[in-house]
């Protein structure tokens, strides 16, 4: 595929994460504002998409929104992993009651990645973007995915990281990673206070997924110390939230 065709493939897939923050129609201008999109590109990337079918397009207002073939196509995608359990219903349980941001992460390298963001409902909260990296030695979903590596993983992963930093004073040592990975596997959950983004915190737990599944987090974040102060709180609604999925995994 020459580069232009990568380039379309990739602004397709952030268009979607562009909607499940959206949740609205949204006309060519607000998508590529956004997104950052040139706009005569934005405008033929959607109706080449409408045309397939893959997005509505209302004439009299000129807004786009995602079809329900999108929907249909990926919807097995939820059945197979969680049945009856959607991940977007599991991310609420924990939005609602807290008015936290809510994310899914997973590994990305020395990274994480969020797949999908609630994003808070309270004043001046922690904000995060789908699709957005954070490290994975400094971050709560990070340290969380740790605790499932064996040691050498964690030592080359480790090294990888480190080879990044630019200034050597933030290089972590393994012996220290290697003991917070035992308590973070033997609480339960990882914690962040400002070393992932300064002034946020985070409490990360493990998704329980089906046995070949990529591995994830379902993790909730805002100002360090919000997440702090609510802390016993915060971890027993994420554990409350999963329950229903460690039934349907061990089946």
């Amino acid at each position: 595929m020459r580069e232009g065709g990568v380039k379309s493939a990739q602004r397709a897939m952030e268009l979607l994460e562009f909607f499940a923050d959206w949740r609205r129609p949204a006309s060519v201008k607000e998508i590529s504002q956004s997104l950052g999109y040139p706009q005569s590109s934005t405008s033929m990337l959607l109706s080449a998409l409408a045309e397939a079918g893959y997005y509505d397009h209302d004439p009299r207002t000129a807004m786009y929104a995602p079809s329900v073939r999108i929907l249909l196509a990926a919807e097995w995608i939820g059945e197979q992993l969680f049945s009856e359990q959607s991940l977007l219903r599991l991310m609420e349980q924990v939005h609602r009651p807290t008015g936290h941001t809510v994310m899914i992460g997973a590994q990305h390298g020395v990274h994480v990645r969020y797949l999908h963001v609630l994003q808070a409902t309270r004043e001046g909260s922690f904000t995060a973007k789908t699709g957005s990296l954070r490290p994975l030695f400094r971050s709560a979903t990070g340290k969380m995915l740790l605790t499932l590596k064996t040691e050498r993983e964690v030592a080359l992963l480790l090294r990888r990281a480190n080879a990044l930093e630019t200034d050597r004073k933030l290089a972590l040592d393994l012996p220290g990673v290697l003991r917070e990975r035992e308590t973070n596997l033997r609480n339960g959950y990882a914690m962040s206070t400002g070393t992932s983004v300064p002034g946020a915190g985070a409490l990360a737990i493990l998704l329980p997924v089906a046995r070949g599944a990529k591995p994830m987090t379902l993790s909730v974040g805002g100002p360090v110390k919000e997440i702090t102060r609510e802390k016993t709180r915060l971890l027993r609604i994420l554990h409350d939230a999963v329950a229903p999925m460690l039934k349907i995994v061990s089946q």
